[in-house]
């Protein structure tokens, strides 16, 4: 490979780089409405940075060919990525999550500047103000306010087993083990997984108090009760219940970009045992959510599944526990 196309990927980095710690530090702090999106969760960020990046990797690259116009936007952006990842400026679910994005975005951006670039030579300055486009767009999006789109995810499995035996373990389940869960998408790119919860009837109601590994703890309020057949419950989340580092602070439930409106479990008994179905309802805001929703939907479908299996599991256990006994 030229040497030269390394000092290319190198600039290309070092850009995206620099712009990671501008966005993430300053533009907070210089625009920024509360119900509107800010740092690295602007649109001006998670497309236009890397849409740059490709851009200015055909336009300086000592050869262009179609497959470098593809591929080759992806280097620095896996560079700029893996710095942001060494000095702790991006977690790991942010990082599975934004990537796929930023790599079509910078091949889709190399693609059109190849093709500019067959009729037109744009001067140095006209590249060099391109590269000020997400800062200068950055700043108007930032009084945006952020639109809210609002999903259900229903799910449902068979479990050989009483609604009584499924019963006690949706509202108290303990000594959660990591391997119980361990097919969960969402648990493997780094999202806590349940250790515990236990139901308690206070003066206000029924609350399900919950615990996730990393010191993350908030409580589930409970709307709806028929024991043995349906319970509903809404989410209670205070400033410490995500501990620094249990979760990207772009991806707190509860934050601006993403909440749990509430979840509900319906056990349907048969000849054979329960029909287990859960339904949540969640919130997407950003200001690309026709990537953002879909991810959401892929995320919070596999878990609802996951903690399906779990149950399953757990309840057709302590069944055959029963019959032999």
């Amino acid at each position: 490979m030229d040497k030269r196309l390394w000092w290319v990927f190198g600039f290309g980095a070092f850009y995206g780089l620099m712009m990671r710690i501008v966005f993430g530090f300053l533009s907070p702090k210089l625009y920024s409405a509360s119900d509107a999106a800010s740092g690295p969760m602007l649109f001006s960020f998670i497309v236009l940075v890397p849409a740059v990046i490709g851009a200015i990797t055909v336009y300086q690259a000592p050869r262009r060919t179609l497959r470098l116009c593809i591929f080759g936007p992806w280097a620095p952006l896996f560079l700029c990525t893996l710095g942001s990842a060494l000095v702790l400026l991006e977690g790991s679910i942010c990082i599975v999550m934004a990537f796929p994005i930023i790599c079509v975005v910078g091949s889709v951006s190399g693609l059109i500047t190849f093709a500019i670039l067959h009729f037109i030579q744009p001067s140095k300055g006209t590249v060099r103000s391109i590269t000020l486009l997400p800062l200068i767009l950055g700043g108007a999006e930032s009084f945006l306010t952020l639109p809210a789109e609002y999903a259900d995810s229903v799910s449902s499995v068979h479990i050989d087993a009483p609604p009584e035996i499924v019963w006690e373990f949706i509202v108290n389940p303990k000594d959660i083990e990591p391997d119980e869960l361990g097919d969960g998408l969402a648990y493997k790119i780094g999202t806590p997984y349940p250790e515990e919860a236990f139901t308690e009837l206070t003066d206000e109601g029924r609350i399900r108090h919950v615990r996730w590994a990393k010191g993350v703890t908030f409580d589930e309020v409970i709307t709806d009760w028929e024991e043995n057949r349906y319970v509903r419950w809404t989410y209670q989340f205070r400033p410490e219940s995500f501990p620094p580092g249990a979760l990207d602070d772009h991806v707190v439930i509860g934050g601006k970009y993403f909440d749990l409106i509430d979840t509900s479990y319906q056990l349907t008994p048969d000849e054979q045992g329960t029909t287990l179905t859960l339904r949540v309802k969640y919130r997407v805001s950003t200001n690309f959510n026709w990537y953002s929703g879909p991810l959401s939907k892929l995320l919070v479908d596999d878990t609802a599944k996951t903690l399906l299996n779990f149950y399953k599991a757990r309840s057709e256990d302590a069944q055959a526990h029963i019959a032999m006994n």
